[in-house]
């Protein structure tokens, strides 16, 4: 469980960013949809892979 915690760490942070977003450019429809799919996911693979980075792991 330790190893997935950067991800899920990142995905929270994406989360929080696109409700953020969302609220900000008042969005609805396709266009949230889309925000709400890709930044989660880009914020895990980022926080997932600068944490690997870090400790030398490639």
């Amino acid at each position: 469980m330790k190893g997935y915690l950067p991800y899920l760490l990142g995905a929270l942070a994406g989360m929080l960013i696109a409700i953020f977003l969302s609220s900000l450019l008042t969005l609805t429809g396709t266009p949230q949809l889309v925000l709400f799919a890709l930044l989660p996911v880009a914020g895990g693979a980022v926080a997932e892979r600068a944490v690997r980075r870090r400790s030398g792991n490639s």
